[in-house]
Order: C-alpha cells, then sequence, then structure tokens
C-alpha cells in the first residue's frame, strides 16, 4: 500500500456547501502553479539578450497577474487564511463554526497568493473533532477528474520535496 504524502499548507482557504462551479478548471490552475514555482534556468550576465528577455516576460506575467488579482479582489475578498493539513485524498483545518458530517461541498484554497483563483476540490465532511474554539474539519475529496488528481498529487509531492529541502538546509545554517 503506497505512503500518502501530506503536506502542512498555510493558505486562504473555506468550506463551501454545495458543488464546484463547472467553470472552474483546477488542472490549469495547478499547471501554471507548477509553472511558476518551477526554478528558473540559471541565467548569467553572459547570456544576454535571452537572460534579460526571460526576465522581461517574468515581470510582465507577474504584473498581469498582480492587476488581475486586484479586479478580482475588489468583487469577493479571500476568506482568511488558515493551517491545512493537505494530501491527495483528504484535507483538514480548524474551523469556528463546523459543518455537519457527512455533507457534501466544494473546498476552496487558494494555493498561491500570485493567483487570483481557488482551487475547487468536491469534498465530504468525513469528521469534525470539537474543540474549544470551534472544531478540526476532516473532508475527503470526491470524484475528482483523473487529470486533476494527477496533478494535485504532483503539487503536492512537490511541496513536501522542497518542505524536506528546507528543513535539511535550514540546520546547515
Amino acid at each position: 500500500m503506497p505512503t500518502t504524502i501530506c503536506i502542512q499548507l498555510s493558505a486562504a482557504g473555506a468550506w463551501q456547501a454545495g458543488e464546484p462551479e463547472a467553470a472552474s478548471d483546477g488542472v490549469l490552475l495547478l499547471r501554471v502553479l507548477a509553472l511558476m514555482e518551477a526554478a528558473p534556468p540559471h541565467l548569467d550576465d553572459e547570456d544576454g539578450p535571452d537572460a534579460l528577455r526571460w526576465q522581461a516576460l517574468e515581470a510582465r506575467v507577474d504584473l498581469t497577474l498582480q492587476l488581475l488579482g486586484q479586479l478580482l479582489a475588489r468583487g469577493v475578498p479571500r476568506p482568511p487564511v488558515c493551517n491545512f493539513l493537505l494530501s491527495g485524498e483528504t484535507a483538514s483545518w480548524s474551523m469556528p463554526a463546523p459543518p455537519p458530517l457527512g455533507e457534501v461541498g466544494t473546498l476552496a484554497l487558494y494555493l498561491s497568493s500570485r493567483i487570483p483563483q481557488p482551487l475547487q476540490l468536491p469534498a465530504t465532511v468525513t469528521a469534525v473533532e470539537p474543540m474549544t474554539d470551534g472544531a478540526r474539519v476532516t473532508v475527503t475529496f470526491n470524484r475528482l477528474e483523473p487529470e486533476l488528481q494527477d496533478w494535485l498529487d504532483k503539487t503536492i509531492f512537490r511541496r513536501h520535496r522542497r518542505e524536506i529541502f528546507e528543513r535539511k538546509h535550514s540546520h546547515d545554517e
């Protein structure tokens, strides 16, 4: 049986009762996130005009994303930032007013402050553990398309690898 990789994630996110919006394209969102998080090739001063073109292109994309985010933020504010435990099959987090056990809904996660669109994951509430200031909610994802599941797993694996790298190198300093 394969081991499930979990990551800790501090992100804006919210639970919404009901199915995700039909217009949501989680695969595209995760592909763009992968490109943004990829380490750029090493560019030296000797690389000349190609290096400058890549830097200019990246600056334009950054500006476009920032402006788009500002426009979208005018209409709908982002939900509060929470600490999530995320795997390819489940997510858990604390919330003051938990949904009922068994409720079907959507977990909307803003995986990057640079991308103004949430990843919408259909899920069912599978656990509600009472706490002093609310409850710890666990959801299990429902019926994810195979391509979306693949990209979600890749995203979690990439971030898990980065967590390990950062922990290892934080001890070196």
